[in-house]
This record gives structure tokens, sequence and C-alpha cells, in this order.
């Protein structure tokens, strides 16, 4: 979807209408309401981004890339979404565990399931492949599906009192949208479950399943013989590789996208990704999201990939001082 600036009445229209709202309290130049990433702040990070990407999309420019050649690598928690004070697919696993518990007593027997019951987040974290694979093991994907929607939509973060589907960063969604305006294919990858990402990737980032890179659970193909369309039924297995670290870059080459020109990440976890893009003969750029707003959104940082983006010359974008705002007004 190209954004196009229209008619002076369209553009008063937005600023008025639209925009004002969400900028209420600062003066808005034509500018501001005609340009690309509104959510972020000009600044250094930005201004690496615009000129990279309009640098790659311009065929008259030494940079070009071919738009077969045009790809984008983007992590999912704590890059495009706020993955504090829980990773959002460990609250929906301890919620699926807490109600297969109330349906099944006994199951309280069992140690994943005590742990959850007594918030022990040490015992949690140390199992977590095996809770997130028991808590919809038997279930079929239009279950699972159905239910990780109505989770984001309907649970609400413990701090900002929002939907989790609204704790998007409305500056990577603006990203996403830029990347793709320029003929980019955006694809997220993730070590969250790609069926959990896939649940709501379309709606809120308007990326398309086949761009969802993400852990496997393993699915069968079931039919009950009564006529009707088989169904796939989760198990309570993984494919191999598990998308995390290094297998990040293996499960990008399975599907054939490499080379990469464009890398976004926020963890150690992102730095064989970052530096798979860094390597390439192509132009490219590597961004890294620093958490250092305490009030907006928390405040973390990975020493480790810092130093590594700063020897590197890589593009550090602080959300304190490169987000205009973090997420997107409550819907």
């Amino acid at each position: 979807m190209k954004k196009r600036v229209g008619l002076i009445v369209a553009i008063f229209f937005l600023q008025t209408v639209l925009v004002a709202p969400l900028w209420a309290g600062k003066k808005l130049s034509a500018l501001d309401i005609q340009g690309d990433l509104l959510s972020w702040n000009e600044g250094p990070a930005k201004q690496r981004i615009v000129a990279f990407v309009e640098s790659v999309s311009d065929p008259a420019n030494k940079n070009f890339v071919p738009l077969a050649r045009r790809r984008a690598v983007i992590d999912m928690d704590g890059t495009i979404l706020c993955e504090k004070p829980d990773y959002i697919e460990i609250v929906l696993t301890k919620q699926r565990l807490l109600e297969k518990a109330s349906a099944d007593p006994q199951l309280k027997t069992k140690p994943l399931y005590r742990a959850v019951a007594e918030n022990d987040s040490t015992y949690l974290y140390h199992n977590v492949k095996s809770a997130i694979a028991e808590a919809f093991a038997g279930e079929t994907l239009q279950f699972y599906t159905d239910y990780c929607r109505q989770f984001m939509y309907t649970r609400v973060h413990p701090r900002f009192h929002r939907a989790y589907a609204e704790m998007f960063f409305a500056p990577m969604i603006d990203l996403i949208d830029y990347l793709k305006d320029h003929g980019f294919t955006v694809n997220i990858v993730s070590t969250s479950q790609q069926e959990f990402i896939r649940s709501i990737s379309k709606e809120i980032l308007d990326i398309a399943p086949d761009h969802v890179i993400g852990t496997m659970v393993a699915f069968q193909l079931q039919s009950d013989g009564s006529g009707l369309p088989p169904v796939f039924v989760r198990t309570p297995n993984y494919f191999n590789p598990y998308t995390a670290d290094e297998n990040k870059v293996v499960r990008i080459r399975e599907r054939g996208l490499l080379p990469v020109i464009f890398a976004f990440g926020n963890s150690s976890g992102d730095l064989a990704m970052l530096e798979m893009t860094a390597a390439g003969t192509l132009p490219h750029l590597v961004s890294i999201l620093d958490h250092d707003d305490a009030n907006r959104e928390y405040e973390y940082h990975k020493s480790k990939l810092l130093k590594k983006a700063r020897s590197a010359g890589w593009n550090i974008v602080s959300m304190q001082r490169d987000f205009r705002v973090v997420f997107r007004p409550n819907q």
C-alpha cells in the first residue's frame, strides 16, 4: 500500500481528524504529515534507515537492489512487540495450563502444572519448551489459532492496561509499512511459535503467514472417517531446528531468503541473523533496538549486542530518543 501525498484538502483532513489526536500538543509541519515513519523522531537513526531504503530502491542509485533481492528480516519479541514483564507466549501458555488443571485436577500433581499454579517462574523457564508443547498438545490447529487470537485481543498487559494485541511498537509497524512501500519483502523471524505469530500477523502487521518464520511444533493430519475434511492436530514434538540463535539463520536459508539486505533485532538471540546480513555483499543495513525508556516501556540493555553494534557500525535505535510514540493509541 504505497503512501502518496494527496491534495491540500486531504492533508488538512489527515492532520485535523487523524493525526492531531495522536500528536496532541505538538505542532506539526506539512512535512510531518506528508512524510514516512511518522511515529519516529527525526535523528541519525531514522535518517540512516531512510537513506538506505531510498538508495536501494532507486534505479538511478549505485546501491540499487532489484526487487527480488530486497529482503528484510525482523525479530518479533522485544523488537516489534513488548516482551516485558513476561514473553506474551509464556503468559498464554500459563493461562492454558491453568485451564487444563482446573478441568482435570489430577494434572495438578504433575511438576509442570504445579509450577504454574505456584507461579514458580524458575521451573517454568527451565522447562519452557515442554510447557508450550504441553499446553496445547492434542488440540486442532483451528482451536489453537482461535485461542491465540482471543487471548491477544482480550487479555490485558498488567502495567499498560491495554490488550496484548496493542503492545506492538507503533514505530516498528510504520517501519514495516515503509519497507513494503519500497518493494521489500518483510519476514518476521522469531523464537515464538510460528502459528502463534501467524494468528495475528496479517491483521496487526500486514505480514502474510508465509512470511513468518517461527519455532514449529509438529502437526498430524487426522480424519474421523465421517467424510468431513481432515484436521491438523498438534503433537508435543518440535521440528528441528528450534528457531533460536544460529538456527534463525538456518531457517532463513531453508526458506530461500538469502541474501538478506535489512535486519532488525534486539537481543543476542538475533546476533547470528544480524551478522549474516552484515556479511552480505549487497548493500545492507543492520539495526538494533535499545530499550532505554523506563517511562514509556522498560529499561534493559543487551550489553553484548550493543558492544557488537558499536564496533561494527550498526544502526542503534534508542527507544527513548528515536520513538516519537511507543504504542498506538488504545483502540
